[in-house]
């Protein structure tokens, strides 16, 4: 399991004992992967990967995690009545960054993604897309080994969007791993691997031959 950054095996959730959402996902993901996943709406992505950063328990199966993991959620995780700086401070000492630490990773990413400009903005007064963008960047605080991303770029404009994936190309030569649940088939060009939840389990794209996704496998 050294090769390995995140494994999740066999994995059953439930949230009434009439309706399964994870009937035995699996799931294993190496450095230098980016791994999209894909589903209809309430197929269980989010679920799956609230129960793999650990915010919900599986009613059966195993996860194994290596190293620091950054997750960005489909809603926001910033407090709205703080400035975007006072959010990275917050969360930079949720990981024993230091405050200058915090302070420099903000500038840093956010000249990658275009928000300098709104660091002494309450979160409340930001753009929909300027708020995911930070949203995102604060998963990035720490140098995580695994990104877990929901649907990151809601709202961003094109400019974000390729700033975003920029990002994920660094990151995956430095070795780092990326799970991103996305609906966009344009994506498919720019991950590793794409994967599909179905009736509660994940499937490999069969490339053209997929019937989900018409074959964007890289």
């Amino acid at each position: 399991m050294t090769n390995k950054i995140l494994s999740a095996e066999n994995i059953y959730f439930s949230y009434s004992k009439h309706r399964p959402i994870l009937k035995g996902a699996s799931l294993e993901v190496t450095p230098g992967e980016i791994v999209a996943i894909s589903g209809e709406n309430g197929s269980g992505k989010t679920t799956l990967l609230k129960i793999l950063v650990g915010l919900l328990r599986p009613r059966q199966g195993k996860i194994w995690l290596s190293g620091k993991v950054g997750y960005s959620p489909q809603d926001l995780l910033l407090y709205e009545n703080l400035t975007v700086l006072e959010n990275f401070r917050v969360f930079g000492r949720a990981m024993n960054l230091s405050r200058k630490d915090s302070i420099e990773a903000a500038y840093e990413i956010g000249e990658k993604l275009q928000f300098t400009p709104y660091m002494n903005t309450l979160v409340k007064h930001l753009s929909g897309g300027t708020a995911q963008k930070v949203n995102f960047g604060i998963s990035l605080l720490g140098d995580p080994n695994i990104l877990i991303l929901d649907e990151p770029y809601q709202g961003m404009d094109y400019s974000s969007f390729m700033a975003f994936w920029e990002i994920q190309a660094e990151l995956r030569e430095r070795g780092k791993a990326i799970i991103i649940v996305s609906h966009l088939i344009d994506d498919g060009g720019k991950v590793t691997r794409s994967l599909h939840l179905v009736d509660g389990r994940l499937q490999d794209c069969l490339g053209e031959d997929c019937l989900i996704c018409g074959g964007y496998r890289k």
